[in-house]
């Protein structure tokens, strides 16, 4: 599974796409694991000291804000387009 990320996240692992091996049934918090397991430095950018999805990080799920889903208990289906925003700001 590719999983897109952007902004200040990027520059963290120094890639556009984090490339992962989901299974059947694996959860959006199954992912987040896997994803800090293997990238560590990305830990405090996703998840809080309670293991919840940071508040201003936001992760889509074939175009939904997972949040909107189930949250981090989402199944993921197969051939998932996943997108992982971190906190925007800028402007005068």
């Amino acid at each position: 599974m590719k999983v897109k990320i952007y902004a200040t996240l990027r520059a963290l692992v120094d890639a556009e796409v984090l490339e992962l091996e989901t299974r059947p049934g694996d959860r959006i918090i199954d992912l987040l694991h896997e994803i800090v397991r293997r990238w560590p430095q990305l830990k405090p950018e996703l998840l809080d000291d309670n293991g919840a999805l940071v508040a201003q990080i936001h992760l889509f799920l074939n175009g939904r804000d997972v949040r909107y889903l189930e949250g981090l208990e989402t199944i993921i289906p197969a051939e998932a387009d996943i997108r992982i925003f971190p906190p925007v700001g800028g402007g005068a």
